[in-house]
């Protein structure tokens, strides 16, 4: 059996500015989003709203996030954007790696985690036990955070990836299937509490197992994520692939024994020119369309059930010790 899991970042569109502002956010996004919901319920899909700061207490938007969740039609989770989310206070950390979360002490990130929940729980009215890093900024000192607030699942990497910037986050040894996290490095499986579902990314076509072998094997280096591109690298995300691209990635999950589709996308799509993804109500036709496509795609040619991020750990069982989910 596979499983369908579609796990949403649900946040501010200043995300996409490049100034990161601490305040001032707007939520104008969330208030689109019905359109792309309707597609979830007319395919019986159970979303993972994962949300950040401005969204839990912008009082319109978790209006309607609450609503998407009511009987459990959704999961809501958390993502933190550290920049836009409390407590604020100098903490030592250098401007260019503020926005990654991992870079943040322990201490700083359990605080802001803990207010974040805190805000879910009472503007929403459920005790996130979903997680995902903002701008993907995780590594192993997130981990006992997570296991300190009670966070099951988590779903901050994408293997074969990482980010140039300074201070960003590798996961380039990254596993492809779910696995128990380990809190002295976070890419590889340890016995933590808190159960790792990387985001669906791997290398498409007969030569993709030999170049993964290849990237763990030499790591993050210059030009090389342009080639991995070139070779095939693909993710389940219709803000970056086509539905061809994305339609072989699941073809090859499939043929690999693999058991988890995890599909990921912004909430702020939904709002046209919010993000470099969807600039115009066109683009926003485009994107609606390959996104379900891709779904009815994996729905019905691989009989995936669509289960919420929270469920992987019980769907997949002793698979995930046996790293074979």
């Amino acid at each position: 059996m596979r499983a369908l899991v579609v796990t949403i970042d649900t946040e501010e569109e200043g995300r996409w500015s490049s100034e990161y502002p601490a305040m001032g956010n707007t939520c104008r996004n969330v208030e689109r989003l019905d359109r792309i919901h309707r597609i979830f319920t007319k395919l019986g899909v159970v979303p993972t709203y994962l949300v950040d700061y401005p969204v839990a207490t912008d009082p319109r938007a978790r209006e309607i996030i609450a609503g998407f969740a009511a009987g459990g039609a959704s999961e809501i989770g958390a993502h933190l954007h550290p920049w836009c989310n409390p407590p604020f206070g100098a903490d030592g950390t250098p401007q260019n790696t503020y926005t990654y979360p991992h870079n943040l002490p322990r201490e700083t990130q359990r605080m802001k985690l803990d207010h974040l929940c805190r805000a879910i729980e009472e503007g929403i009215g459920i005790k996130p036990v979903s997680y995902r890093a903002g701008r993907w900024g995780f590594g192993h000192s997130t981990v006992p955070v997570l296991e300190e607030l009670g966070i099951q699942v988590d779903t901050s990497v994408t293997p074969l990836w990482w980010d140039t910037s300074e201070g960003g986050p590798v996961f380039a040894k990254a596993p492809l299937t779910p696995y128990r996290l380990n809190s002295s490095d976070a890419c590889r499986p340890g016995g933590s509490s808190v159960v790792e579902v990387p985001t669906s990314s791997l290398v498409v076509g007969g030569h993709g197992r030999a170049i993964e072998r290849m990237v763990r094997m030499v790591g993050p280096a210059p030009g090389l994520r342009r080639w991995l591109v070139r070779m095939g690298l693909r993710s389940l995300r219709p803000e970056k692939f086509t539905f061809d691209e994305m339609k072989g990635l699941s073809d090859a999950i499939a043929a690999r024994g693999m058991r988890i589709f995890n599909l990921t996308f912004h909430s702020s799509v939904a709002l046209p020119g919010a993000t470099p993804f969807v600039v115009d109500e066109e683009q926003l036709d485009a994107f609606c369309g390959r996104l379900e496509a891709i779904l009815e795609h994996i729905l019905a040619r691989h009989q995936a059930t669509p289960i919420p991020l929270a469920r992987v750990p019980a769907f997949l069982g002793d698979a995930i010790l046996r790293g074979q989910g």
